[in-house]
């Protein structure tokens, strides 16, 4: 129809662009400089890779504990092996604490902290992920990813019927540079177009994956609290040996500790046969008593846990290992190309028509 003819797509194409151009480089290159945050964070903070030793891990945990800090959750750091990050409110204070494996304090930063002691990559994070507006955020960033999805098949359908001429126009010495700029943003779209997309979706259906679990049935079931409470309470060492001891060969990813309203240890692990990904989707709680009270099985994940799961090892090229890590960033960067191929495309064509229009004998 009409509508998809080539001057009218192009057209919105332009429009949307324009409008948001600058959130979308701020999307890309924040997502660029996280993509190895982790990694780059470790060698900076220079620790050697070491073996989790769950005694000697548990008790700075508790030792923690015992000086009177109130521990959210404990999160590997996704770099070097036995590097874990614990959470925590210190007089009323939101503290990031590093440890190793071995039990070894390392870094302990206070959350008001933005830039300097490796802050800079959770700022980042924050901002990425919901640029610092929360729910507000979220919204927002899933209306700029449609977009931006809709916006990149456009300049696929606007450019597909011109593209042996915009080829040529690549090619041609002689041509004015609009259509040059045109020919080159066309190509060098149309090359990192599909893994942008495939990207971009899973970015954006992360923004809303909660909603996105209400409408597949996807609930995260937690354990009924231990009625009466037993008498014996195992300690943290013993319950992480129970929970990896359920999965042989997994590693820890993440603690949640005992509360008054949850009567258990939590624990997130990456089991052999789960989807590739730096932080797994299996998970083991543990009762007060030692035993196990429920778990979850990322290897074996129904059909639609399995859609959830997936987001985030797609978004961030997990998924594919090292290798789609590194397409990853290339996305980010053929993003920030185009971004730059575009504005330059648009100034030319400004500049072409302004040219057009001034009068007989001016500049």
């Amino acid at each position: 129809g009409g509508f998809m003819r080539f001057p009218r797509v192009r057209s919105i194409h332009k429009y949307v662009s324009l409008s948001f151009l600058a959130l979308w480089a701020l999307q890309a290159a924040s997502g660029l400089a996280i993509s190895f945050r982790a990694d780059i964070d470790d060698f900076f903070l220079g620790q050697k890779s070491v073996q989790t030793e769950t005694a000697a891990l548990a008790k700075t945990i508790e030792t923690l504990q015992s000086e009177g800090d109130e521990i959210s959750s404990i999160w590997i750091s996704g770099g070097r092996d036995g590097q874990y990050d614990v959470y925590l409110d210190r007089d009323g204070e939101s503290r990031t604490v590093r440890i190793d494996g071995s039990g070894a304090r390392i870094r302990d930063r206070s959350d008001a902290n933005r830039f300097s002691d490796g802050a800079i990559f959770e700022t980042l994070t924050q901002f990425h992920k919901s640029l610092m507006l929360d729910s507000t955020g979220y919204l927002f960033l899933t209306i700029s990813g449609l977009l931006l999805i809709s916006n990149i098949s456009l300049g696929l359908v606007a450019g597909r019927s011109q593209r042996k001429r915009l080829k040529a126009f690549t090619k041609a010495s002689s041509v004015p540079a609009a259509a040059a700029l045109s020919g080159w943003h066309w190509r060098v779209g149309f090359w990192g177009a599909i893994p942008a997309l495939c990207i971009i979706l899973a970015g954006t259906a992360l923004t809303q994956s909660d909603l996105l679990a209400n409408g597949l049935s996807v609930e995260q079931k937690t354990p009924e609290s231990q009625k009466p409470a037993p008498t014996h309470i195992v300690d943290l060492g013993t319950a992480m040996d129970v929970a990896l001891g359920e999965y042989p060969g997994s590693s820890l990813v993440a603690i949640n500790l005992p509360s008054e309203n949850r009567q258990w240890y939590k624990f997130r692990l990456k089991a052999p046969g789960e989807m590739p990904r730096l932080y797994g989707a299996t998970r083991v709680f543990v009762g007060l008593d030692g035993t196990v009270l429920l778990d979850h099985d990322a290897a074996n994940s129904a059909p639609e846990e399995r859609v959830i799961e997936s987001l985030y090892p797609l978004h961030t090229g997990q998924i594919g290992g090292l290798f789609g890590r590194l397409i990853n960033a290339a996305a980010g960067i053929w993003l920030l190309f185009m971004i730059a191929l575009g504005v330059q495309l648009w100034l030319a064509r400004r500049r072409g028509q302004g040219a057009t229009k001034s009068p007989p004998g001016g500049e």
